[in-house]
């Protein structure tokens, strides 16, 4: 393939991605980097919310602090190979984090400009970020970015954006209409939608802010409450899909998805808001999985310089696999992935950079571990099985608990047992 330009036309802009050819181990191999194949490498690692937290100024983003510690510090260990010199990001208003090589950060001013300067000084670069912070930063990183390429991440860091897009790729997704102004919603074009709705921000992480309307008139009343979460004040109304609730972690590499899970998200509905208290990874029923990977392979079809991680939320049932929105980056999910494949930071390094040919023996995590993990958002510690273990940032009001098991009964039973008071969305038994 001869070096040139790839153009996309988007929602919002004419995507444009440049690569090259190069040759490693007479392989020719189509790169959106021109970084070759390297024996030593220095990797950086950075987080958004770690890295700029200040008290009392961080909003709505202080309640992200405990998932991102567990996913960075998942990440930094899981790229401890030889070979590689990994770095994370801090903030100075944080306390000691057992990693040696983590760099302080004064302020947010400083924070952009480390960002911009780390594309001369490191190798490669993973970025995790809120949508709108990890728009800006990827831009700044270009090539070094160990992930999709910036292009994209702006596109499917909007909400909005993403369900077009998705739609034009042929992909299933759930009826959305777009509000720029909560007092001059179309009810007409709202009652064309099927309620219940879901009522969400265009460009906001998590579930912060998300609400199910059972009627136009809630929806009046919970779309002025979302346009005062999302940054730029655009509301997305959409048909709530009924069925399980979770998410497909994919890594792509230059000829397509090198792993894919399935993984079912724990939510619970607390006064029409919904609230994600962890996962268990991965489903293996056949069906699901079998739609899953149907799905992988039509998104990289249709976006062929997709690499490193991307997550895409999904809502499953008798008919079929609906995308209800993309992440760009890592995700939670990142945490069980690699308690129960532990090669995962080599894998996504080797995404980016073809270190060597990749041996194919299988790209659903559930045929490389016999394992399931499990992951949950808890509002204290509790005693801990042999398997398990406690991820805690200072004092935060919640940590995470990782856990795995090779029985389905045990991790059923064992979920149940941690989630006592909490009503679950659905029976755990039908949903894995």
């Amino acid at each position: 393939m001869e070096p040139g330009v790839k153009t996309f036309t988007t929602c919002s802009a004419d995507l444009e991605v440049s690569w090259e050819t190069t040759y490693i181990s007479g392989i020719e191999t189509s790169i959106v980097s021109d970084i070759a194949k390297v024996e030593f490498m220095k990797i950086l690692v950075s987080e958004y919310v770690l890295s700029t937290f200040r008290i009392g100024e961080n909003g709505n983003y202080v309640d992200l602090l405990p998932e991102a510690y567990a996913i960075v510090f998942t990440l930094v260990n899981s790229l401890n190979l030889p070979g590689v010199e990994t770095y994370l990001t801090m903030s100075s208003n944080l306390p000691e984090v057992p990693w040696g090589r983590a760099i302080r950060v004064n302020s947010v001013e400083e924070y952009y400009d480390l960002v911009k300067k780390s594309s001369e000084e490191f190798d490669g670069v993973v970025l995790i970020a809120p949508p709108r912070e990890l728009t800006a930063l990827s831009k700044l990183i270009g090539e070094k970015l160990i992930g999709p390429p910036s292009p994209l991440v702006d596109l499917l860091s909007d909400k909005y954006c993403t369900h077009v897009e998705l739609e034009r790729c042929g992909l299933r997704t759930p009826r959305t209409m777009l509000v720029r102004d909560p007092s001059g919603i179309d009810q007409g074009l709202l009652r064309d939608l099927n309620p219940p709705y879901v009522v969400k921000p265009s460009s906001l992480a998590g579930s912060e802010c998300v609400y199910v309307a059972e009627n136009v008139n809630e929806v009046l009343k919970y779309a002025n409450l979302v346009a005062r979460c999302d940054p730029g004040g655009k509301i997305l109304v959409q048909e709530f899909i009924s069925g399980f609730h979770g998410s497909i972690s994919v890594i792509y590499g230059e000829s397509g998805a090198l792993l894919y899970s399935l993984n079912l998200q724990l939510i619970s509905m607390d006064d029409s808001r919904i609230k994600y208290m962890g996962g268990i990874l991965p489903v293996r029923n056949n069906r699901f999985v079998y739609e899953a990977e149907l799905i992988v392979d039509k998104l990289f079809n249709c976006y062929p310089v997709l690499r490193g991680y991307i997550g895409l939320d999904v809502v499953w049932n008798k008919n079929g696999v609906f995308i209800v929105e993309a992440n760009p980056r890592l995700t939670t999910s990142f945490i069980g992935m690699s308690e129960i494949y532990p090669r995962i930071g080599k894998l996504l390094l080797d995404s980016k950079f073809n270190r060597e040919k990749i041996k194919e023996t299988g790209r659903f995590l559930g045929d490389l571990s016999r394992d399931y993990a499990y992951y949950l958002v808890l509002s204290g510690k509790t005693s801990l099985n042999p398997d398990e273990k406690i991820i805690e940032f200072n004092n935060a009001k919640h940590v995470v608990l990782v856990g795995r098991t090779s029985s389905r009964e045990t991790l059923i039973s064992r979920v149940r047992e941690l989630l006592f008071n909490k009503q679950l969305a659905y029976e755990l038994e039908q949903a894995i």
